[in-house]
């Protein structure tokens, strides 16, 4: 199948494990998320870096998915 990329204007809540996010124009990958008190997001990366975001912050995430229209599978 496959894969398309999509750019995705998403808040803190709706960024998930393998989107990728722009921070200082540098793409990032999501390893994981986690949530802070506050509402807060703590994002880490594949390449071990870190970033917070606010409960009102809306980001522009890339999203992996297949060409039907479904998410596709995180990569491991």
């Amino acid at each position: 199948m496959q894969r398309v990329m999509q750019t995705l204007e998403v808040m803190p809540d709706g960024v998930r494990r393998g989107d990728v996010i722009a921070v200082g124009g540098i793409p990032h990958r999501v390893r994981d998320v986690r949530e802070l008190r506050g509402r807060r997001k703590r994002l880490e990366f594949e390449d071990g870096n870190v970033f917070v975001l606010g409960p009102w912050v809306a980001v522009k995430v890339s999203r992996n998915r297949t060409a039907g229209g479904g998410p596709a599978r995180p990569r491991r």
